[in-house]
């Protein structure tokens, strides 16, 4: 039990020792620092492009809802029980069925031009399309307009429209006109071509119409007026919940016999751009750090032989072996610290640079250089241990002096 507490007198010695080293040989500390900065501080550039240019880019597609969406191009009767398990799957993050696409279309007049043929989709509450403090469409005389429809159409959110749909009836063309108010205008941002959302209800409503049914919500009272058997809903509007959902819920569906496309190339071009940077981040880090390895380890060696005489008079004077060989390691790691916040310094100023010269193709919270602050602190962790490891080859020098040297040398 004595002895524990001379060996901690005597490693706290020797951390000083290290520490007084380093600083009355500040130029040597400094030198080694530096080299250390000037592979370290490009590492930390390299990641944070890679960090903000992939992430940025994954922001956008998750922020862009029709990067999860899988657009549905079969037409056919899909069974209502195998619709409702679908939606219950966990990979799913929206789901509407919907009518056939050439009952789903839409003429509109509003104080501007008149629109036609517009596309006419079904929504509902937790439509990706709609911001989550937009009003959802109810009713049949609702509906949602996209930004260029609504432009073009000359209405804003709160305005009414004036819808038509057109069929052929007992050999005569007949025009349903009806009026919707339009509750919400889609982000330009979301859609960028003209597009109605409105109810299944309506939808459903207007393939009725078309069929050659009376349609008395509408004020169609013209048409067959027997009991109006719903037809199976030939389509969906489909959305994954994630983007890492998009390919695999494709895969399975086209497994199952449906023509869906995606825009999969998308997020396979962002994991590309990920997998080469990361590539490439691999291979400079690796090249670099080997070398900068190399440099402090021959470095910290040269100091131990250096002051060769210096650690066999501490032994000679009792300080165990095994506290010495701390000596080398103490060093390592305040150099490393130094080349760190040297390193950081750089790191933020080139960082900032970058950002201000992209800053006007960037959003307000999207970088081109970006290091989050747990992989700052990985960096750092990282580089502390590989220059404890790079002590290494001096601590096994230390080991070696003997006690007799500093006379034979004195």
């Amino acid at each position: 039990m004595a002895r524990s507490p001379t060996i901690s007198r005597q490693l706290r010695c020797t951390v000083a020792w290290a520490w007084h080293d380093c600083r009355f040989e500040w130029r040597v500390t400094l030198c080694l620092a530096l080299a250390v900065a000037a592979v370290l501080a490009p590492l930390l550039v390299l990641f944070g492009l890679k960090s903000g240019i992939v992430g940025t880019l994954t922001a956008q597609l998750q922020s862009d809802p029709r990067a999860r969406e899988i657009v549905w191009k079969f037409n056919g009767p899909l069974d209502t029980a195998w619709v409702d398990t679908l939606a219950q799957r966990p990979e799913v993050g929206f789901l509407v069925p919907s009518t056939r696409s050439l009952a789903a279309t839409v003429d509109l007049q509003g104080p501007g031009e008149m629109l036609q043929d517009i596309d006419l989709l079904p929504t509902a509450p937790g439509d990706p399309l709609l911001g989550s403090g937009e009003p959802v469409p109810a009713g049949f005389g609702e509906a949602a307009l996209s930004h260029e429809a609504a432009r073009r159409l000359g209405v804003q959110a709160g305005d009414t429209v004036e819808a038509a749909i057109a069929r052929v009836y007992r050999q005569q063309r007949q025009t349903l006109r009806f009026p919707l108010r339009v509750v919400a205008v889609l982000d330009e941002a979301v859609f960028a071509g003209k597009l109605v959302l409105a109810p299944l209800g309506l939808l459903e409503a207007c393939e009725a119409y078309r069929d050659g049914f009376a349609v008395p919500e509408l004020g169609a009272v013209d048409g067959a007026t027997g009991p109006r058997a719903r037809p199976p809903h030939a389509r969906l509007r489909l959305y994954a919940r994630t983007l890492d959902d998009v390919r695999g819920l494709a895969q399975e569906l086209r497994a199952a016999g449906f023509e869906v496309t995606t825009r999969s190339r998308d997020i396979e071009l962002v994991e590309q751009i990920d997998h080469a940077l990361s590539f490439l981040f691999r291979l400079i880090a690796g090249v670099g750090v080997t070398g900068c390895l190399l440099s402090l380890a021959a470095s910290l060696w040269a100091n131990v032989i250096r002051k060769r005489r210096e650690l066999a008079l501490l032994r000679l004077i009792g300080v165990r072996e095994r506290v010495l060989t701390v000596f080398p390691s103490v060093q390592a790691l305040l150099i490393a610290s130094v080349g760190l916040l040297l390193a950081f310094g750089i790191y933020a100023v080139s960082a900032e640079l970058i950002n201000r010269t992209f800053q006007i193709d960037l959003g307000r919270d999207e970088f081109v250089c970006r290091l989050a602050w747990r992989d700052g602190l990985l960096a750092a962790l990282l580089t502390e241990l590989l220059a404890v490891a790079a002590s290494m080859i001096g601590a096994v020098a230390v080991a070696r002096v003997e006690p007799a040297d500093g006379l034979r040398e004195g």
